[in-house]
Formats: structure tokens, sequence, C-alpha cells
């Protein structure tokens, strides 16, 4: 259930970060632009500088002049530069290349840059902004951010965040995007906020004597005929400056062209190849079809040792190969240029470039590009076994959900659906995103593959364990007894340990759990997974708070926030995640309002990316309950409300249930007794009896009694209510369940009158608050409430607790509870919540009227107000939306 960067394959990649965050070695004789640099010079406030123009008009050679101009600057004005393509359109991608752009800038990203490398950063983006939003407020100084070629990057998710970047941080930043046409964001308002710069195709175009500078003086006379050709297009006066300086001839030719430039383009294009060597022209074609490719790379995909001497040869034509480091060890073709030679490459040697270049991009640990390689050869075989030798369902740990998913993309539906190896990464993703039918179905057809690829046997069986308990469908305690099956990864057999110990804290066997989680951790260091580490924490923090040992648990807890933090940022979901049980520790220890953020905080990741029944019911019961403290009854509601939704998407029923009981109990404490047991009769509790053994029943078992002792005794039966919670702390504490029982207990020990005053009684009393106390929950006695405090007052007549530390600002707590206790928020005012009262309880406007001394046109008023606060449009409406939020009380 986690996602861990890999760091051993981030240093073997370093490699795809070449021309990504440096502008490429012009080689060309680009001549200055020095009115459009002053026009950007002029615009330095601006938050954003867009260039829009088609492909050749030199937005790249004149950003890279700017980026030149800013550093060459003093004091140098920071810039960061990255080139775009059109696997950056994945958010996470975009993401990581920004970070490392950045952070080579000097914006201080360090805890980032890392998972950035490895392509394994938050998988919520808006944590990431956020910390580079941060990050550029604290470094004191504007960056200048050069986005180039952002066309290939634009998608829905990426301009998002771009604008982001434009709104929150353009205090500490200048956007400059280049693009071949116009962006999908806002520009027309951006533009009338007077946000935006605009640099289009008309400014860029060279005048008669930039192109005679590009030509030099040998042109002569030829450079006012190349301009007038060309109309000024940067990549046409440089092919023809190329053309001319080799044939003598050319000039002839130049001058019997018409038509687009375009075309011709195409045509200097062809006239330059035709004058080199044969060989040559083999080399510029074959190795088009690489996105980028060093003299290593390039051998090893043609099959032959000459690429060294071929680059050395074309040294002179700077005008084809763009270099794109400092040392000219890796280079790429302009744009046009790689589609005019790869329209030229044989089909069948293509298939074999494309083969070789999988082999050897794989070795470097790019798996996306290796697969897309084989993909081109139309090698599906070596496709699916690039990614099994990459890890398989693995790369969802390691690389996250998004980097997976653009994986599968490679693939067409059909090979998704028929490959066992990409079902089970598909059923190990949609158990994560919540999508129970898909993922079960995956998981049918990865078995039903399993007789052609029996070697996938242990990894089916991995992906089976998570899936049944992601769904609440923890396995048979015999299957999670039974020897690990051999063939498992070091990170299989984490994550089968991890599931058995979730499948043992599901089915009450603490002392199972403990030890399956302990195992788990082992495994997960071994395979250097901290987010697994932390998951595991997380169950095994969860088996010894339900055991009594809170303290224990709460240290593991820290310890698990503090591997979130290390590996992965202040704000990671893996953070989030594990400050779900950091609130439910401060709700116990009684910081309610200090556990609101972090129980909050965990809700995003609850909803889009992870999520299964223990983590779902924690962060369900702490937000309820601390609502119903800090907001009133209508906020909890809402909380319950969403937990529900919650239940039905994740096929969560267990969650559902627990919902119910907790509704009745809500209703309970806030007074509203009548709607709370009509609660109880929907949801079938009313005759309710505890099962005889507590298992996988315990969490509803603890809710069901603590919402019916508490609708007992608001019904008059408080010893009964009494009598029946001590009965199940009693079967709670046989199970194991320690802190189960001890809830029950105190809230017994608040409803029970009956020999109060008894030395066994008050013996039996203080037992309960030593082991309460000594664990630091504090937070029990708060959620028992008021009625507590004739107990509490026995331990020490005086009231000073001095043998109970922190004992007397707890009870001056309840005691203003007792005063004041909690009020549902309600958006009708009391005259609105009187009328509807009335109606509900069959009353028509007459009788309204008259019962509160009105005439009928001010109770239809009423209506209309009580209409529009409730977004309803009748009467029943109105009633039904006024008893689900506990407006008014149910009529018996």
């Amino acid at each position: 259930m986690s996602e861990t960067p890999d760091l051993a394959a981030a240093a073997e990649a370093n490699w795809i970060w070449i021309g990504k965050v440096a502008p490429p070695s012009s080689e060309v004789d680009a001549v200055p632009r020095t009115a459009l640099l002053e026009r950007l010079a002029q615009q330095a406030a601006k938050p954003l500088v867009m260039l829009e123009a088609p492909p050749g008009f030199g937005k790249t050679t004149l950003l890279t002049q700017w980026r030149d101009r800013l550093a060459g600057q003093t004091p140098p004005v920071p810039v960061a530069w990255l080139s775009l393509d059109e696997d950056d359109r994945a958010p996470h991608r975009f993401l990581a290349y920004l970070v490392l752009a950045l952070e080579r800038a000097g914006v201080p990203l360090e805890s980032l840059a890392p998972l950035a490398r490895s392509h394994a950063l938050d998988a919520n983006p808006q944590h990431t902004l956020a910390i580079i939003v941060a990050a550029l407020g604290q470094g004191g100084r504007r960056v200048t951010l050069i986005l180039d070629d952002y066309h290939r990057a634009s998608s829905a998710e990426v301009d998002a965040a771009v604008l982001m970047l434009i709104e929150r941080a353009s205090h500490w930043l200048q956007l400059v995007l280049a693009s071949r046409g116009r962006p999908r964001l806002p520009v027309a308002t951006l533009q009338a906020r007077g946000l935006l710069y605009r640099i289009d195709a008309a400014d860029l175009v060279l005048s008669g004597a930039e192109t005679s500078a590009i030509l030099g003086d040998a042109a002569g006379d030829a450079a006012a005929l190349v301009h007038e050709r060309t109309e000024g297009w940067a990549v046409a006066v440089q092919l023809a400056k190329l053309w001319l300086a080799r044939d003598s001839a050319a000039l002839s030719g130049l001058e019997q062209l018409s038509g687009h430039t375009g075309e011709i383009a195409g045509y200097l294009t062809e006239q330059v190849l035709e004058a080199l060597p044969p060989d040559c022209r083999e080399f510029l074609i074959e190795t088009s079809l690489l996105e980028r490719f060093s003299v290593e790379m390039a051998d090893e995909v043609r099959g032959r040792g000459d690429s060294a001497a071929h680059l050395l040869a074309l040294a002179s034509y700077r005008a084809l190969l763009v270099p794109l480091d400092a040392q000219r060890r890796w280079h790429r073709y302009h744009p046009l240029l790689a589609d005019f030679l790869r329209a030229r490459l044989d089909p069948a040697r293509a298939r074999t470039l494309h083969r070789a270049a999988a082999h050897w991009l794989a070795k470097q640990s790019d798996c996306l590009l290796a697969v897309r390689h084989a993909q081109r050869a139309g090698d599906q075989a070596l496709a699916v076994s690039l990614v099994r030798a990459a890890g398989g369902w693995e790369l969802v740990l390691r690389k996250g959900i998004a980097y997976t998913q653009s994986l599968l993309n490679e693939f067409d539906e059909l090979q998704r659906r028929s490959e066992p190896a990409l079902l089970l990464m598909q059923a190990y993703l949609n158990a994560k995103l919540g999508n129970e039918a898909l993922a079960f179905e995956m998981l049918r057809l990865a078995e039903a593959g399993l007789a052609a690829t029996p070697q996938l046997r242990s990894d089916y069986l991995v992906i089976e364990f998570m899936v049944y308990g992601y769904f609440d469908r923890p396995r048979e305690a015999t299957l999670c007894a039974a020897p690990l099956p051999d063939g498992l990864s070091i990170l299989g057999r984490a994550c089968v340990l991890n599931e058995r110990a979730m499948a043992a804290l599901a089915n009450a066997h603490l002392p199972d759990a403990v030890r399956q989680a302990q195992e788990a951790r082992v495994q997960m260091q071994l395979a250097h997974c901290a987010l697994g580490e932390a998951y595991v924490l997380l169950n095994q923090a969860q088996a010894e708070a339900l055991s009594g040992n809170v303290r224990m648990a709460r240290s593991q807890i820290d310890t698990a926030l503090a591997l979130a933090e290390a590996n992965f940022g202040t704000e990671s979901s893996l953070k989030s995640m594990v400050g779900c049980y950091r609130a439910q520790h401060l709700y116990w220890s009684g910081a309610w309002s200090e556990a609101w953020p972090w129980a909050t905080a965990a809700l995003e990741p609850l909803h889009q990316t992870d999520g299964w029944l223990e983590v779902c019911a924690t962060s369900a019961e702490i937000l309820w309950r601390s609502a119903l403290r800090l907001d009133g009854l209508a906020a909890a509601l809402r909380q319950l409300d969403q937990s529900a939704l919650d239940a039905r998407q994740r096929q969560l029923p267990r969650l559902g249930r627990l919902v119910q009981a907790w509704r009745i109990d809500l209703l309970v404490q806030s007074s509203h007794v009548a709607q709370a047991q009509q609660e109880a009769r929907a949801a079938g509790l009313v005759d309710w009896t505890p099962p005889r053994g507590v298992t996988d029943n315990w969490r509803e078992y603890e809710a069901v009694s603590l919402a019916l002792g508490r609708l007992a005794a608001a019904q008059g039966a408080s010893e009964a209510a009494a009598a029946g919670l001590r009965r199940g702390a009693q079967a709670l504490d046989g199970a194991g369940l320690r802190l189960c029982a001890w809830r029950l207990e105190g809230l017994a020990w608040a409803l029970g009158r009956r020999d109060a005053d008894s030395p066994a009684a008050q013996e039996g009393f203080r037992h309960w608050m030593q082991s309460v106390w000594a664990q630091n929950l504090h937070g029990l006695l708060l959620e028992i409430g008021a009625g507590l405090l004739p107990r509490l007052q026995s331990l020490d007549p005086d009231g000073r607790y001095a043998a109970w530390p922190g004992l007397a600002a707890l009870v001056t707590r309840l005691r203003g509870w007792q005063v004041h206790p909690p009020r549902h928020r309600s958006p009708l005012s009391a005259k609105e919540e009187q009328v509807l009262a009335l109606v509900a309880a069959g009353q028509g406007n007459k009788m309204v009227a008259n019962a509160l001394g009105v005439s009928e046109n001010t109770v239809k008023f009423h209506l209309k107000q009580i209409f529009l606060k409730l977004g309803v449009g009748t009467r029943t409406a109105a009633i039904a939306v006024a008893l689900q939020n506990g407006y008014i009380d149910a009529v018996p």
C-alpha cells in the first residue's frame, strides 16, 4: 500500500535530465535579437511572458540569449530552464523536471530533489506545488523560469499547475513560455489583468539586416534574395547558409523557388543532405528516431562503432545537430529536420533500431521510454518483458500511481487486458484508487493467464492479498498462518506480511498483528521501502494501541511521521495518512483542537489515492467527534454523510454500519433522542444483542455498544445501559481489545449511579482511572463527558487532584462543557425552526400562524426563507433536510 523512491535507479538514470534543465548549446550563427531583448527587459515585472510562433522562428534562440543576459547581470538573476516534451503532459513528470530546474537555479528544494530524480514525487500535485511556492518565497530573490516547447507538454493538469504558479508565486517568479500555438491558459483574462506580455511570430521574423548578419559578408547580394524567399524565417535562413556555403550554383536554384516557407525549408533540407556522404546521411536518418543520443547510445542502437567519426564529420553542420550539454556529448535534431529524416527511414530498419533502443534505455532504468521504443518496434513481448524486469507491480510502490499509469498507457486496451503482468499492475492500481469491480476483474483476468505464465504466480498471490485487504475482505486465519509462498521478492514478502498484519488486526488477533507487522517492517527495510515501512508502523501502532499499549503506539506513530518527512517532505500524501493516526492519538490525549487539522489533511489521499477500512474508520470517527465539539451537530452530521459516501464508493460495508451507529451516538449527545431512536430503528439496531464472540466485528461491537448505551440512558434506563456496557467491556477485554474495553467501561461509570459510593465501586473506578491515566488517555474522559464528573470528584473531594497530574484542568474543562454543551449550528433562525417543526407535525399554514400568533403571510415568508436556506423547493424536502441535519426533532 505504499510508494517509495527508487534512489538506486535514479542514480543510474541521470542521463534522462540531459537536455531538460539547461538550454541547448547554440552552434548556429545566431544574431543578437537586441530589440526583442530590450522588450523582455522592460516586461521583467510581468508574471508571465509568452512567445507564440510556429517552429523555426528562433524562440529557443531568443530565450537562450535572454537567459545569458539575465545571468550576466550584476547581481545575476536566477534563471531556471526546462525544455518540455510530450511525456511531460503527465503532471508528476512535469513537476519532477520543474523541481530539478528550480533547484539548479538555486531555489531551496533539497527535500524534493531526490524524489524528483526518481520520479517519486507525491501523488497529489498540490502538495508538491505548495512546497515549490514556499521555497520560492524563502529564496528571497525573484527567479525567471523558462519553459521551452510548452505546446508539447500542455495538458489540463500541467496548465493548472502553471496557473497556480502564476497566481501564487508571481512575487518571486516570472514565467516565460515558448509555444508553437496559444496555450490553453486563460490568456485573455491574464492579459486583461495586466499579468501577461506576448511576443508572436511577426515579432520574431528576422529583419533584412539580421538575415545579412547570419549569412555573413560572403553571401553578398544573396542576402536580400534569401530574406525575400524565406520571409525572415530563422531556420530557413540557417539552412540557406549551409547550402550556399557548399554549392556555388545554389543561388540560381533559390531564385526559382516561390511559395510557402515550409516548402522552402523542405527543399533546402533536401539540398543540404544530398551534399553529404552517403554514410553520414544514413547516420542522420537512423539516429533521427531517437529523442536525443550520445556516441555510446548511437553505436549500440545502430550496431556500429562509427558514431563519433560521423559526429566529427558533421561538426560544421551546426544547423542540423543541437548539442544538449556543455561537453557536447548529447545531441538532438531540430524538430523540422527530425520529421524530414524519419520519413526517409526504411520501416524494417526502423523496427530493428527501435528494438535496440529499447534494450539500451532499459539498462539506463528508463522503463517508460524503453517500452515506447519496443512498442514502436511492434514487439509487444519485449515491451511486457521490460515492464516485468523493471519490477512489474512493484513499480506502483516504487514509482507511484501516476508513473505506473503513464507506463500502462503505452499499451493498447487489448494488450492491457491480456498480459498477466499488466493486469496485476492494474488490479493493484484500481485497489488503491477504490475501484473494486475493476480491481477484481483485473485479478480474475490475471489468474486466467497464469497457466501461460506460471512464473507470475507468486506476484499474483501478493496482489490478491492486497486487493482483498483494500476492500475489507481479510483472508482466512489458516491462509494467514500458512508459510509464505516460494518465489516472492523481498518487497513481495514485506507486502504479504503487512497484509497478514492487517488481517490479524481486523480479526482482533492483536499479538499476531504485532508479530506480522514487526516481520514486515524488517522486510520493508531490506527492500529500502521507507514508505512501506511507515505503513507497516501504522498497523503495528494500531495493534499496540488497541492492546492498551498506547504510549508505545504513540512512539511508533512519531517514527512513521519522521520517516514520511525525511523521505517525502513535509507536504506529502504519506504524511497526511500518518497524520490520520497522529490525529487519533491527539484526540485520545485530549488535544482535540490540534487533532482536527491532522484529521482533515488525511481526507484528500483517502478520497483519491489510498484508503482501507482501518484508516477510513479511524479518520471518520475522529472527524465527527471533533466536529461535534468544535463546530456543532450540523458539522458532525456532514462528516458522517461524507463517511457514508466513502463507504459506498470504496465498497466498505462495515464502515457504512459504523456510520449508522455513530449517527445514533451523535444525535443522542446532541439531545435529539427521538431522531436517534428513529435512526436505530432504520439501522435495525433497536433489538440488537451483542454477539457471543468478538472477532472481526469488534469495531461494530464497540460503536453500537456506545451508541445504544447512550440512547438507553437518555430514555431513562441508565442502570441497564451501564450493565450492558460493562458486559461489552468484559467481552472486548477478553479479546485483548483493552482500549475499546476502557471506552465502554468509562461510559458505564458515568451512567451507573447504583452503589456509587460503595468502597467496591470507588475502588473499581480508581482502577479504571489508573489504567486510562497511565496511557495519557485524557480524551476518553472528555469523550464520556460531564456525566463522569461525580466519579472524578470522588477521587479527591478537595478538588486539587495532586495524585493525578493534569486532572484538575480536565475537570474544569468538563464543568465548562456542562454549562455550555455542544450546540448544533443551524442556518435557520429560531422562528424558522419553530415554523418548520410545526409543519413537520402536520399543521397547515393557518394552524402554524395561530400557534405562533402571526399572520399566514408571515408563515409563507418564513417558509420561503427556509426553502432558500436549505436549498429545497417543497415542504417535504425541507422537513427531510432538517431532520437529517438535526435542525428539528422527529415527531414521535
